[in-house]
């Protein structure tokens, strides 16, 4: 059985307009901004928003002038294959082992990027006085009293089929509604809305993520995912190419369709309970968003 905290926490889509893509998804889900990283825009390459899903997140990225005009990772993606799902960050609840394991799988390429970020203050006071640096492979989240913590450590999208993350952030992990514990990447005052509206309307968050690799094999990137994760994560003999995580969260790997687009391709969205669902499926961003009950 997977640890519980072993959760799909975000998902990261890529635009060339930022401030529609975003109004689109807020309507489409009923669901908020709830921060833009000015971190992230000062370092002049992406700017970006996260919405809340419950206590989950749908974070927007986009390109700035500077990263067009002397192109980007980012940029080059955008022109091959427009608006798209661009990556997928799964909470571990032990960042040192886990990423190690993710480092070696596939091609062994390690970490493509990966910061610590600590301040002092509770879930929800907010970042004043932040302090950040780069992650170095192995190292354990930090856990001091009187702070909150987080590390997030991205790996190579050839290894796992997209630009994977994984997260640790501190304290608590605790099961959501009553999760207002620390998520660096969605900043640290969404905390303070959960109690008012724990979730809209449409979706309580997450059930599955829909990843189709570009290079290999969706059965052998099922495998990386599995192992690098660890955590009790399992795959079903029967469905080869789906990884179970907690809470009944799946991650299914396809092969693309002829032409067709590659990475994060589809997100199945829980259906928020007792009101009547505002759609079966569609498409925004390049992505199929599916809504699906959550099993009995």
């Amino acid at each position: 059985m997977a640890d519980p905290v072993l959760r799909l926490r975000q998902i990261c889509l890529l635009a060339r307009d930022l401030e529609w893509t975003s109004s689109v998804l807020t309507t489409a889900f009923d669901a908020p901004v709830v921060f833009q990283d000015p971190r992230m825009a000062a370092g002049g390459d992406l700017f970006n928003t996260h919405i809340r899903l419950g206590d989950s997140f749908l974070e927007t990225v986009c390109p700035t002038d500077l990263a067009w005009q002397r192109s980007s990772t980012q940029t080059r993606l955008l022109e091959r294959s427009g608006d798209c799902g661009y990556m997928a960050i799964v909470q571990v609840p032990d960042v040192a082992v886990a990423s190690r394991s993710m480092s070696v799988q596939g091609s062994g390429r390690g970490i493509v990027s990966g910061d610590w970020n600590i301040c002092p203050g509770s879930p929800g006071s907010g970042l004043a006085g932040v302090e950040s640096g780069r992650y170095v492979l192995g190292e354990s989240l930090p856990k001091n009293p009187g702070t909150v913590s987080g590390v997030n450590v991205q790996f190579d999208p050839r290894d796992f089929g997209t630009l994977a993350e994984i997260q640790e952030n501190w304290p608590d992990h605790g099961d959501f509604p009553k999760n207002k514990g620390t998520y660096f990447p969605a900043g640290n005052r969404w905390q303070n809305g959960v109690d008012a509206r724990p979730h809209g309307g449409v979706t309580t968050g997450f059930a599955a993520v829909e990843i189709a690799p570009r290079f290999d094999d969706p059965e052998e990137v099922c495998k990386r995912w599995m192992n690098g994760l660890g955590a009790g994560c399992s795959i079903d003999p029967a469905q080869p190419t789906t990884l179970r995580l907690a809470g009944q969260q799946t991650m299914r790997f396809v092969k693309p369709e002829p032409g067709g687009r590659t990475g994060v391709v589809g997100v199945d969205l829980w259906a928020a309970p007792g009101v009547h669902k505002k759609f079966d499926a569609m498409v925004i961003c390049g992505v199929k968003w599916t809504l699906v009950d959550y099993p009995d």
